[in-house]
């Protein structure tokens, strides 16, 4: 199932995100007023919201031992995501459960491109990779 956007997740790991330029009528700071870090899950939820929102994506699943998958229910999704920060470069996994109907390679790269989007928009961060595993095909009497 995709998550809903109240989904929520505790925090394990995190990045440090850019720091933001200063906007308004004041005058910049001249001095750093802290850092933002953030969370790996935040990341997660976001690529997850994101990949579900991508026509032909009916939700996510997370990798169990080599072979093994399990749907996961809307409050867990974010964890059919992974989050490596590795030599600076952010990477992204997203186990996706695909409909049917739909054309894989065509919504896999657009679930690619919708989650770099949306996690430099929020975050300001550059994702260096989106790699998409499809671990189900959803068919109607599966709803």
């Amino acid at each position: 199932m995709c998550p809903s956007s109240s989904t929520r997740a505790t925090s394990s790991g995190s990045i440090p995100a850019p720091v933001p330029t200063w906007s308004g009528s004041e005058a910049m700071p001249d001095r750093p007023l802290g850092s933002v870090k953030v969370a790996n899950e935040v990341i997660a939820n976001i690529a997850s919201l994101t990949a579900c929102q991508v026509q032909g994506i009916v939700g996510m699943y997370q990798a169990k031992a080599r072979d093994g998958h399990r749907v996961l229910p809307a409050s867990s999704s974010h964890k059919g995501v992974r989050v490596d920060l590795g030599n600076d470069a952010l990477n992204l996994e997203l186990f996706v459960v695909v409909d049917h109907s739909a054309h894989v390679p065509t919504v896999a790269a657009e679930v690619q491109r919708q989650v770099a989007d949306a996690i430099d928009k929020m975050l300001g961060l550059e994702v260096r990779q989106v790699n998409v595993f499809v671990g189900d095909v959803r068919f109607p009497e599966d709803a």
